[in-house]
């Protein structure tokens, strides 16, 4: 992929981050640190200049530079530590306050805790909009571009955004961009629990303050905690592009590297948990007969515990639901556990998924009844009876939820883990757990937990890829994404599929999530092109060999071929070519470009609804000097055109079906084939 940078923003990062957190000669200006906190009732900028500052020496690898900041109260020694890596070849900061009590009494109180609390400057009179997007809460609308404008009026207004749920990206995802003028800041606040950020329009420009949503407590003796990530990206001219080196940034420093490749994402055929060793073995069978070109086979929930299996079951149903806590394969479907399957799948030259809900115990689960003391709960369950956290802060816990997911992917020697979160009031269970001197505290280890047992499982099982669904979609923020990726993306999928959707979905993450996977459930290009991504996940075989369905195989085969030969370009650069819209009479098109490859692709879609047959496309991001050759996958053939003239002439995309899809491939004249 190309270099991150091709816009001068490097210097203004620079500054901003010299003029953030460098120490001053005296403590008079270490008020001016872009984090905040109360302690003992006073905040942090009155406190600050009369603790003690280092700084440790900085330490370089290939593009980042880590520095570290301590502050040290003399009185409770209380230890404040920054930890701000930069990129050299990217106009981004990136930073992480701890909190850590190195002396022999509890502190005093620490709260209020705001890890990002800093003004951008900006004129009175100029423009700003905060650009930001809704989360995953099973909707139609989900992840939809929002765009808030700030003005300063009797006094200024105000945007407030917040998780709510407990989980990361539920009511908004935690990405923004502060749009300053004619530059702006692209942030996020990586957190996979509550999280609140608010911008402020003030006379002299924007107040931004972002961390958790709920913190006051002490700190007992050695205990340290840590606050949510921050993450700034600064741009000055065409938005569009500042989103495209975020995507590269994202790409290149915050998505996981299985055995030190950049992360592929397979295509997945999904399978419900609730069947038989015979019923999975099955369906291998007929994916390799008829040359499906899947790479995965997916074992969803379902198919655990002791209840018989009903071979009827689906995600509709309950009894996957309730038997959560009981992690080990139900005797009746798995008389021989995962190793047959596995080997199956293997076998078949497929990779092979596992579902497990690790963080929910039913109650009268096995987990529920032989550890109550790692539950936090209950509350009640959407299918009946009560649900519990597994309290992920506790280290015993946390050891035993390890070694058993562990042992379940060695048993099958599963290539990917899907973590699944559902129906928790987790906000609610975390206030049962605190104490009124420790509010936030619980959420503070359940959640580092989480991070440090996917890292656990990522250094047991080099290779492993962590699929994160969360009830679909509702934990994507930076801290998931450096360590999995969302092939479920939204559990909308689980009702009628709708490719309308899929491509709702795609357009609303994608300027802030490189990778993601769709579904498509039905044998047609439209619906195909509807889900393309650097993933999709099919469910052919449950549709032919439960449902009965005659499907034309011929024709799966042709559109898995396509959108397998199209998944490179899914990681450049991205431009949604028309507005965002949920209409059905609308089209929806968006362009990939690869520039470090002289390549991309376009895709466009007239919706069931629409009534042009028509629509004229102008490419972004070409070279204006070179020739491209633009190769149309529906009527085969190939024009000739300048960079120039494919950005401000355009051509005509002609659709005459409704639904229907077009879809071109370009190349630089002087790269090899398009195909």
């Amino acid at each position: 992929m190309s270099d991150i940078v091709k816009q001068p923003k490097l210097p203004v990062a620079r500054t901003w981050q010299r003029e953030s957190f460098s120490l001053p000669a005296t403590g008079a200006g270490l008020d001016r640190f872009p984090f905040s906190f109360r302690y003992g009732g006073e905040p942090s900028t009155a406190l600050l200049p009369g603790w003690t500052a280092h700084r440790e020496p900085p330490q370089t690898a290939e593009d980042i530079t880590v520095e570290t900041i301590v502050f040290s109260d003399p009185v409770t020694a209380l230890e404040c530590r920054c930890e701000v890596k930069t990129y050299t070849d990217c106009p981004a900061v990136e930073w992480v306050v701890y909190f850590k009590n190195t002396g022999q009494v509890d502190t005093s109180i620490l709260s209020d805790i705001l890890p990002l609390d800093d003004p951008f400057p900006l004129d009175a009179a100029a423009p700003c909009h905060v650009h930001h997007s809704r989360g995953g809460l099973t909707q139609q609308d989900d992840f939809e571009p929002l765009e808030t404008p700030l003005t300063f009026r009797q006094g200024g207004s105000t945007l407030e955004l917040s998780a709510r749920t407990g989980k990361s990206s539920t009511l908004h995802l935690p990405f923004f961009n502060l749009e300053l003028g004619q530059g702006g800041v692209i942030g996020t606040i990586g957190w996979s629990g509550g999280w609140k950020a608010s911008f402020q329009r003030q006379r002299d420009g924007i107040r931004v303050r972002a961390g958790m949503e709920r913190t006051h407590l002490v700190l007992h003796p050695a205990e340290e905690i840590r606050t949510p990530r921050i993450l700034l990206l600064f741009w000055e001219g065409n938005r569009t592009r500042a989103h495209n080196m975020w995507r590269r940034l994202i790409l290149k420093h915050h998505t996981p590297r299985p055995n030190g490749q950049l992360l592929q994402p397979p295509f997945c055929e999904g399978v419900w948990g609730a069947r038989t060793e015979v019923s999975h073995l099955e369906k291998i069978r007929w994916l390799q007969e008829n040359r499906i070109p899947t790479e995965c086979y997916w074992i969803d929930a379902g198919w655990y515990g002791e209840r018989p299996l009903t071979e009827a079951a689906d995600g509709l149903s309950n009894a996957w639901m309730v038997q959560a806590g009981s992690w080990h394969p139900n005797p009746e479907g798995y008389p021989h556990g995962f190793a047959p399957i596995g080997e199956a799948a293997r076998a078949a030259g497929l990779g092979s998924l596992l579902w497990v809900e690790p963080e929910r115990a039913h109650g009268g689960t096995r987990l529920a009844q032989e550890h109550p003391e790692w539950l936090l709960g209950p509350t009640p369950c959407s299918a009946g009876g009560a649900n519990y956290l597994v309290n992920l802060g506790i280290p015993e816990a946390r050891r035993h939820i390890t070694d058993l997911v562990s042992q379940l992917i060695a048993e099958g020697r599963f290539t990917c883990y899907r973590h699944d979160f559902n129906d928790l009031r987790v906000p609610e269970l975390f206030a049962m757990a605190d104490a009124p001197d420790r509010v936030g505290m619980a959420e503070i280890e359940h959640i580092t937990g989480l991070y440090a047992f996917w890292d656990e499982l990522l250094a047991r099982h080099p290779g492993l890829i962590i699929d994160n669904c969360a009830g679909g979609g509702q934990r994507i923020d930076l801290e998931t994404i450096s360590r999995s990726v969302p092939l479920w993306r939204s559990d909308l999928q689980c009702w009628p599929f709708d490719p309308l959707l899929m491509q709702t979905q795609t357009q609303g993450l994608a300027p802030w999530v490189p990778l993601s996977a769709a579904v498509c459930e039905a044998p047609t290009a439209y619906a195909m092109r509807s889900a393309l991504g650097t993933s999709i996940v099919t469910h052919w075989s449950g549709q032919v060999l439960e449902g009965g369905a005659d499907l034309p195989l011929a024709r799966i085969r042709d559109l898995m071929d396509e959108a397998l030969a199209l998944r490179k370009y899914f990681y450049g650069d991205f431009y949604p070519l028309l507005s965002f819209s949920l209409a059905a009479d609308a089209w929806a098109a968006w362009q990939y470009d690869r520039p470090d490859l002289g390549e991309g692709m376009v895709v466009a879609f007239r919706r069931h609804e629409s009534p042009f047959p028509q629509w004229e496309a102008m490419l972004e991001g070409l070279d204006s000097d070179a020739n491209y050759e633009l190769y149309s996958w529906d009527d085969k053939d190939t024009r000739h055109m300048s960079g120039i003239a494919l950005m401000t002439e355009g051509f005509a995309v002609t659709i005459s079906e409704k639904p229907g899809s077009a879809l071109f491939t370009y190349k630089r004249a002087d790269c090899r084939s398009l195909r």
